[in-house]
Order: structure tokens, then sequence, then C-alpha cells
């Protein structure tokens, strides 16, 4: 294959942001540990909660990549057997095509995790300096926890952005002796199999470090807080190093390959709609066009991290944060429209419409999540006072909060998909036909930029993101160190932000995924529609011919098409209830742990003995480890079998029902989640009885409910759809049984 120069200019560009980004997070990285780490006892406390983040993320390390390991070398086989047993297709072609599919899962799975070890290290090396940091100002906390952030933001972004540039390249290169057009389409294919390892690890890093956290967090609440009476990350409580691991492993970890799986699957997405319209214009631009808009979000989050560190008066820590998200924005905004100017000069204002709605929507989503969940939030306010009558009504008030927080987030998505499509929709392009199935390529295509354009914005987001478990856990440190009061005093503002920082960041990541899915279904269709036509041959003609056939099947009478609908929409709620189940019973038994360890050790509660940190650790990770599996397997094995029983149109109505069930569920858990969260610390703050009294114990068990949905089953639900959509990508070839042998 022969890449345009133009094109080939681009990929260069990316790896050269992608190399940029990572040497700034390196950068930070070095800065970071220039700090002061604190008093010996500071440094005691660090090293216990940095060694049982390292020994959790090994042993989840080895388990993700010996389960992808499995999966690689099954969809080698299976690619391998269809296209020569059944397709018909010349054994060394069908043996390059299932080789890079499954050394791409690998390479993947490997990136993802990768990701999660760096924020997870990140972290554990910026807390503890934090805490020292907090002694001088919150100020300088605040800048000490966004420099800890920024490694995870540019390692994140610039690691998706690097692996992808760089095996597109090298699969370009690797020639078969097909037509141009098959020879790229077969890159992107093998890339699938990178996106569907980066979020198969992402899945299994959310599932178990959020399973981690909040049984450690449940544990320590319930029997300290509640029954013991003693305050939160007090040194005499067992479960609170586990608890603070769990803050790295779950929301550092979890969230890092969250995003890179993100940046993945929607910057290849969009490479494939791109891909159709290369077939149709011969313009190769339009297939790495989401590569060179990747360079823009490096910028963006150079320009949100400067802008954070230089608002410097102000009353509380999210001003200065949304200062920075909003500078990120406008620099997207401006350097996004550069590159399509250059790239696109006759359709670049269509394409930065396409842009600017998704970047303005990104926006809009992050700062409403404040109108929810911040401590100033009225809604906040509302659940804590109801908290005066008892958990009961806590707990209902939480639920409307939660319930009614859907409606915002989603009529900002749908807008901004809307005004996307209709951009790409009426954009100009020379060459091509004017009718429906056009201007449906041409939206979709728009729906794409603007997916990309909201992810400018991924960088400075996981900064944020970053910032707030690294608040959290300098907060922990300071109390289990019993540090002056004034310093805590200087933390816990950040710790409460950072709640809010996480509740943005899920926001965000699920508005992305809203939008990522719309694009990769329609990258499934296209895909799936391209092998219909004919693994090594290709027209124009005969892909849009195929393509109007394929859509007009997803008709909604159809029984299969209702049948797979509705098991996608129940997807979603079983895959809730079983990981809610796995942290009930991690939480049971750290409960228990914790009740033996005060009923058993003399002088524990009095402050004359040690806990036993270390068993409560093993019991998170034992449990963690072997929670995460159920629920992953049920999203795997779901499509292969409705793909096998119904084929292409059952696998599209399966992800349209999934997708429509699974947003406003995440929604609300995450952000009904973050309110019943801040409504405790509001009372913590001296509001409406303070610490000990009826409100706050009614609060801290409302919190209880809501961890779990806000931590561990909300942010796992957006992956869910992305996940069901990359397996759909990469397992096409299965799913042509169905087309060729005429199953059923």
């Amino acid at each position: 294959m022969i890449l345009a120069g133009e094109s080939l200019l681009v990929i260069i560009l990316a790896i050269i942001s992608g190399i940029i980004g990572i040497l700034a997070a390196l950068l930070l990285y070095w800065k970071v540990q220039r700090y002061p780490m604190g008093t010996p006892r500071m440094r005691e406390i660090w090293s216990a909660i940095r060694e049982g983040s390292k020994a959790y993320m090994s042993k989840q390390i080895k388990t993700i990549m010996s389960f992808t390991v499995g999966l690689a070398v099954a969809v080698i086989i299976m690619i391998y057997f269809v296209y020569t047993m059944v397709m018909n297709i010349e054994s060394g072609l069908a043996l390059r095509e299932a080789a890079l599919t499954g050394v791409s899962v690998l390479i993947g799975g490997a990136a993802s995790v990768a990701a999660a070890f760096f924020s997870m290290d990140a972290s554990t090396r910026t807390n503890v300096r934090v805490t020292e940091a907090g002694k001088k100002s919150s100020f300088e906390a605040l800048k000490l926890s966004i420099l800890g952030g920024g490694v995870l933001g540019f390692s994140v972004y610039s690691l998706s952005l690097l692996g992808l540039a760089v095996l597109f390249l090298i699969y370009s290169l690797i020639s078969g002796g097909l037509a141009e057009e098959v020879e790229f389409r077969m890159a992107l294919d093998a890339l699938a199999g990178f996106a569907f390892g980066a979020s198969l690890s992402a899945l299994f890093a959310q599932l178990g470090g959020g399973i981690y956290t909040k049984s450690a967090d449940i544990g320590a609440d319930l029997v300290g807080k509640v029954e013991a009476g003693i305050p939160e990350d007090d040194p005499r409580n067992p479960a609170v190093i586990a608890d603070q691991v769990g803050d790295n492993v779950g929301d550092c970890a979890g969230r890092g390959a969250d995003i890179f799986e993100s940046v993945t699957a929607e910057t290849l997405g969009g490479m494939i709609i791109g891909w159709v319209l290369y077939v149709l214009t011969h313009n190769q631009l339009f297939m790495v066009l989401p590569l060179a808009i990747g360079a823009v979000g490096i910028i963006s989050t150079i320009a949100g991290i400067l802008g954070i560190l230089s608002y410097k008066n102000f009353k509380e820590p999210f001003e200065p944060m949304s200062f920075g998200i909003i500078v990120s924005a406008i620099v997207s905004i401006i350097t996004y429209g550069a590159v399509v100017y250059w790239l696109f000069p006759g359709q670049w204002s269509y394409m930065l419409a396409a842009g600017i709605a998704g970047i303005a929507g990104a926006t809009l989503v992050v700062l409403s999540t404040n109108r929810y969940t911040g401590l100033r939030s009225g809604f906040v306010h509302s659940v804590a006072e109801a908290s005066q009558s008892g958990p009961a009504l806590n707990i209902i008030s939480g639920l409307s909060v939660g319930m009614r927080a859907v409606a915002e987030p989603i009529i900002v998505i749908a807008a901004a998909l809307g005004v996307a499509f209709y951009a790409g929709k009426v954009m100009p392009i020379p060459g091509l036909e004017q009718n429906w199935l056009m201007d449906f390529i041409k939206g979709v295509f728009g729906t794409a930029l603007a997916t990309r354009g909201m992810l400018s914005l991924a960088g400075t987001i996981m900064t944020l993101d970053g910032a707030g478990p690294i608040a959290d856990n300098a907060g922990g440190i300071a109390e289990m160190a019993e540090l002056e009061e004034d310093v805590r005093a200087n933390i816990e503002p950040l710790d409460a932000v950072g709640n809010t920082t996480k509740a943005l960041t899920k926001g965000y990541a699920m508005a992305s995924a809203t939008i990522a899915t719309l694009l990769l279904f329609q990258a499934f269709i296209q895909d799936y529609v391209a092998r219909e036509v004919g693994i090594t041959a290709l027209s124009a003609e005969s892909l849009l011919k195929f393509m109007g056939e394929f859509l007009n099947s997803l008709l909604i009478l159809k029984p299969d098409i209702i049948i797979a609908v509705l098991i996608g929409a129940l997807l979603p709620y079983y895959f809730s209830g079983v990981t809610l189940k796995a942290v009930g019973k991690a939480a049971f038994q750290m409960v228990e742990e914790v009740r033996r360890q005060f009923r058993e050790i003399p002088g524990l509660l009095e402050g004359k003995a040690k806990p036993d940190y270390y068993r409560a650790v093993a019991i998170s990770t034992e449990n963690a480890l072997k929670s995460m599996a159920l629920p992953a397997m049920t999203i795997i094995i779901t499509p292969l079998i409705i793909g096998l029983l119904f084929g292409g149109p059952g696998i599209g109505a399966l992800v349209i029902g999934a997708t429509a069930s699974t947003i406003p569920l995440a929604i609300m858990m995450m952000w009904g989640g973050a309110t019943w969260d801040n409504a405790k610390k509001y009372i913590e703050a001296g509001n409406l009885g303070g610490k000990g009294s009826e409100a706050h114990k009614a609060a801290v068990v409302g919190d209880t409910v809501g961890d779990p949905l806000k931590d561990t089953v909300g942010p796992s639900l957006h992956i869910l759809i992305k996940l069901l959509n990359t397996i759909s990508l990469v397992f096409i070839p299965l799913y042509m049984l169905w087309l060729l042998q005429g199953i059923l």
C-alpha cells in the first residue's frame, strides 16, 4: 500500500505528538519527585499504601494478560478458520490477517494495563508529597495534585495515540498484493484487535479496582464510623490502608485504562468511517483525519494544566479546575480548526462545526456535573437535609437526584449528536451523489468528528480525575499521621472537590461513550458490509448497495431484532446485579475482619495497639481478582451467541438495546452516588449537627449505598457498551457463518 504524502505526514505528526505527550508525562513525573515527602510517620503510611497498590496491580496485570493471551489465540484461530474453511480465502492472506489481529489484541491489552499501572504509580508517588505541601497552603496542595494528575492525563492519551499511529503505519506497509482499498480495510480490521484488547483490559481494571476499593471503603465506614464512632481515615481502623489503596487501583488505575480504551476505540471507529469516504472519493485524508485531530488533545492538555496552575486566588478548588477546562476547550477549538483547514480547505467549516459540537457537549456535561454533585449544590444540600430524618429518606432523596440528573446530560449529548450529524450531512464533497445513503454516511462522519473533538479534552479531564484520589490519599495520610489541624483543613477542600472531579470524569466518559457507541456501531455496519461484499475485492457501488440493504434489515418489527434489542436492554441490569453482589460479598468479609480485630486485639480502639492492615488488604485483593471474571464473561459471550443466531443485524440490535438501557442507568448511579458522598461531606463540614450526629450516621449509610454505584458499577457500564462494539468488530468473521451458511 502507498500512503499519500499528506496522509503519511499526518501519521508522522500523530507519532510525534504521542512522543511529546509521553515526554511531558515523564517531565511532570520527574518534577513531582523533587518535592519533599514529609515526616518518617508520613513515609511509613505512604509506603504501606504504595506497596499494597503495587502488590494488587501486579496480580491484576497477570490475571488480565493471561486472559488476553487466551482470547488472542481464540481470535487467531477463529479468523483463520472462517477465512480458509468457509470463505475460501488463500491461506497465506488469512494467516496474515489472523496473526495481525491477534497480535493487536495482545498489544492493546498490554498498553491498557500499562496505562493503568502508570496511573497508579504516579498517584502513589504524589499523594504523600501533597500532604507535605498542605502544610503551606491549599494552593500548593492543589498545584502538586494537578502535576501528579497531569502524569495520568498525558501518559494515557499519548499511549493510545502513539500505539494506533505506529500500528497503522506498520500494518499499512505489510502488503498482500490486493487492491489498495482492501489493504487499508484489512489494516483497520487488524487494528480492531487493539481496541478490543484495550476494552477488555479496561473492563477488568475497572471491575477489579472498583470491587477492591468499595469493599474496603464500606468495611472502613460501616464498622469504623457507624459502629465504633471513630473518624474517617483513623489509623485505628484496620481497613484504612486498604481504603487508600483502593483509591489508587480503582479511581486512578481503573480510570486510566477506561480513558485509554475510550480514546483508542473512538479514534479507530472514526478511521473506519473515514475509510468508507476514502473508498468513495479516493482521498486518504478522510481515513487518517482522526489521528491528525488526536494531536490537538496534547496541545489542549498542556493549555488546560497551565490554566489551572495560573488561577491562584480562588474561594474553592473547583474554580481553577473549571477555568482549566474552559481554557482547554477554547484551545481545542482553535487547534482543531487549524488542522481541518490545513487538510480540508473546502470542507473545514463543516468539520469545525461538528468538532465544536463535540467539544461544547463534553464541556457542558462536565460543568453540569458540579451543579448536581458539588458541595454548594442545592441537590446535595437537599439530600443532607433529608438525612436528619434517617437513612431511608437519605436514600430516597439521593435516588431522586440521580434519576433527575439523567435528563440534562442526555439532552446535551443528543443535541451535540444532532448538530454534528447535520454538519456532516450538508458538507459538500465533490464527486459524491446526493441521496439519502450518501447523506447518512457523511452525517455519521460528522459524529466521528464530534467524538474526536470531545476526546481532545480527555487529557485535561484525566488530569482532574487523577488529582481527586491523590488529594483523597493526601487527606488520609494527614489524618493517620495525626498532623496539625490546619494541614488537614488545607487538604480537606481538595478531597471534597475530588469527589466532584471523579464524578465529572465519569460523566465525561459516559458522554464520550454514548457518541462513541453510535460511531462504533456505524463502523461495525460498514466493516460488516465490506466483508459481505467480499474479503479480497471491493467496489464503491457494491459497498453502497449492501449497506442500504443492511440498514433496511434493522426493522424493529422483525422478531429477531426485537429479541436482540431486549437482550441488549437487560445486559446492563444483569451485569450491575452480578457486580453489586461481588462488592457486597467482599464488603461482608471486610466488615467481619474489622470487627474481629476490634474485638480480639487488646487496646486497638484505645490507640495502644496497631491493627493488622495487611490482612484487610489481602481480603480486598483476593475478592477483587476472583469476582471480576463472571460479569466480564457475560459481556464477551452474549454478542457471540447473538451474532451466531441472528447475524450482523442481530448484533446491531443488541448494541442499540444495550446503549439505550445503559446510558441513563450509568448516569443515575454515578451522579446519584456522588451526591450521597458530598451530602455526607457537607454534614462533616459542621452543618446539620456535624460529625457524630444522627444526620451524619444516616448520610454515612447513604454514602455506603452510593459508593459501589458511583465507583464500581457505573464506570464499568460505559466500558460495557464500548466492549460490545469492539467485540462485534473483531468477531465479524464469526458472524459470517450465519450469513454464508444460512443458520436458522
